[in-house]
């Protein structure tokens, strides 16, 4: 008997079978999910990390099609001197800060967009966004937190 995985698809002996896609949360994206619901600021919100054999990557996103995307200037800048990189958009303010490990360690970095209104500063937007950075290193204590399953 030949089975094989396909797309979906289980072929067995000339037949097919249709199955539900099956999508595994992680844990990555479930608190990034969970992070911009508490933040309304927030405007969009992303994780990226160096995946294995794949390079930097956006791992979690409130925007899906940012899934899988390579990293650009925003998070290999903050990657690589371990700073917040903030530009001032026409309605917004893009912040990309790194996520560190217990020990430190640079293992991710978070983008998020935050709404440019009342009497947001740069200053005033990079104290909120080293907040939510915060809150994420407790959520990742080690690099293999952001990728492994949400339970």
């Amino acid at each position: 008997m030949y089975k094989s995985m396909y797309f979906g698809v289980i072929v067995t002996a000339g037949m097919s079978v249709q199955l539900a896609a099956q999508s595994e949360t992680t844990l990555a994206q479930r608190v990034i999910d969970e992070v911009k619901a508490a933040h309304p600021e927030i405007t969009s919100l992303e994780l990226a990390a160096k995946k294995p054999g794949s390079g930097c990557q956006t791992i979690a996103a409130t925007e899906a099609k940012e899934i899988g995307e390579k990293c650009d200037n925003d998070e290999l800048t903050a990657w690589n001197t371990n700073r917040p990189f903030i530009e001032q958009e026409k309605d917004e303010f893009d912040v990309t800060l790194p996520i560190h490990d217990s020990g430190g360690k640079v293992i991710a970095t978070a983008g998020m967009d935050i709404k440019r209104e009342g009497n947001r500063t740069k200053a005033s937007v990079e104290t909120e966004a080293l907040k939510v950075a915060a809150e994420l290193e407790r959520r990742f204590r080690s690099e293999k937190d952001l990728f492994r399953a949400a339970q």
